[in-house]
């Protein structure tokens, strides 16, 4: 029941949209495309000059193209992201089996570079995540598979009659073993460097919930007159030292862990409580609260009964609490997400689809779920302040909505520009740090006080 929004730059980005910006991820990443970058950069440079000593400019050539991987390595290192990682990998297998191709084995001098293979599968398979398919599981079976190749000398038939000098290949073989073997044993320690903090951090987050370290943040949410209309709850995570995390350096975690549920639902605890205190007060009882559902959530069975006993435990009006869930989830089947949705809306709450837009659901498959209201990812009011296809695209979108009798609330909204573009294509609710940044309940109550509020419904 957490998510990462907000405004601009901020770890509240998104939970699942690569879910991989997690921080560890990030981390991760960054290590393992430093690493890459200063290999290429030096194995490159070093062989660059080596062969252009001994005169032989064409094999020179290839390993300008390993050097240039590795400069490119250490500038995607600042992005860290998958696709990056992506970039890189295929830059090293193409060089490494250009190169390998060229170093046929002769009789008394074994082919090398192909050992390279092994860190670049291991590498992959490390870095990325279990459920990117093609690099956790695919590219390390190609790497393995032309390694094999390579070994076998099935591809020796067809190698050019480039060899490199005899001079070069005896120390050439031994400098490849060695430095291959290193990066491999590299990898390793980063891996287990990272499970041992993964682990940590795991029983830490265990212990968070009983130890009252899980806090509510609210994001609010404003309509186009200025008047609040509710807030977004997002989780932070107080650790004993009093460092306070933000989702993308745990909620990844808790999520492969299980732990999500009973986090999930200690964010919903405070969440009622809010909305609990706002009730007592004619000012703030007509505000309604938004809290996010994991799609790990949905696969919990006793979801239902535990939310209904939350809301009634904590006694509130369950109108004014509405659930999000990201399209994201409605890959985990769709008929099951609708199930526990129509089940929970049984109790009263109402949904919302959040970050409408980034590609798992169909307007089909949207007709059939019980949604009140399509927030928009804030992606899409980014591209559309600088392409006018953007802007049309966004139209849109909002059009989907009105034409669907939903209401449209756009994230990440931080500019008075942005609110005019929004307002002119029809959109006129809002969210971001235009209008407050995520806050402790405490100091949004006193933002509250200084801010034009619904009226309270009328009293039967």
């Amino acid at each position: 029941m957490m998510r990462r929004t907000g405004g601009a730059a901020t770890a509240d980005s998104h939970p699942l949209r690569m879910r991989s910006q997690s921080g560890r991820r990030r981390e991760k990443v960054s290590v393992m495309l430093k690493l890459t970058g200063v290999a290429c950069i030096g194995l490159g440079l070093a062989w660059t000059l080596c062969y252009i000593y001994f005169g032989r400019y064409e094999l020179s050539v290839v390993f300008v193209g390993l050097t240039a991987v590795g400069v490119l390595a250490l500038h995607r290192s600042k992005r860290s992201n998958g696709s990056s990682l992506l970039l890189v990998a295929h830059g090293i297998l193409a060089v490494i089996c250009s190169i390998a191709w060229i170093d046929a084995p002769i009789a008394w001098v074994p082919r090398s570079v192909h050992l390279f293979l092994l860190p670049l599968a291991a590498g992959a398979a490390f870095t990325f995540e279990p459920r990117e398919r093609y690099g956790s599981l695919i590219f390390p079976l190609v790497c393995l598979g032309a390694f094999t190749a390579f070994a076998v000398g099935a591809l020796d038939p067809f190698a050019p009659h480039a060899s490199p000098p005899l001079e070069v290949r005896a120390w050439g073989v031994r400098l490849n073993a060695a430095t291959s073997m290193l990066l491999l044993a590299g990898i390793f320690a980063i891996y287990r460097i990272d499970s041992g903090k993964r682990l940590r951090m795991e029983r830490e987050l265990g212990r968070a919930v009983r130890n009252g370290e899980i806090e509510v943040h609210y994001q609010p949410q404003v309509r186009y007159s200025g008047i609040v209309s509710g807030a977004e709850a997002l989780i932070r995570w107080r650790r004993p030292s009093g460092e306070l995390l933000t989702p993308d350096a745990f909620i990844d975690l808790a999520e492969e862990s299980t732990l999500i549920s009973e986090i999930g639902l200690e964010v919903l605890r405070q969440a009622c409580q809010t909305l609990k205190h706002w009730s007592s007060d004619p000012r703030t009882q007509a505000l309604r609260l938004a809290v996010n559902i994991s799609p790990v959530q949905l696969l919990d069975d006793s979801l239902v009964s535990s939310v209904s006993s939350i809301i009634r435990e904590a006694g509130i009006d369950p109108t004014l609490l509405e659930f999000e869930l990201t399209e994201s989830a409605l890959a985990a089947g769709t008929a099951m997400v609708i199930e526990r949705m129509e089940a929970l809306e049984s109790t009263g709450v109402s949904w919302a689809l959040d970050d409408f837009g980034t590609g798992y659901s169909s307007l089909a498959t949207l007709r059939t779920l019980p949604v009140r209201k399509l927030k928009i990812d804030r992606h899409f009011l980014i591209e559309a302040t600088r392409q006018e296809s953007a802007q049309r695209l966004l139209g849109k979108i909002i059009e989907i909505s009105q034409v669907m009798g939903l209401s449209a609330l756009a994230e990440g909204v931080e500019t008075p520009d942005q609110r005019e573009l929004l307002i002119g294509l029809g959109c006129d609710h809002f969210q971001g740090y235009l209008f407050a940044q995520p806050m402790p309940r405490r100091e949004l109550h006193a933002w509250l006080d200084m801010q034009p509020l619904p009226p309270a419904a009328p009293t039967r």
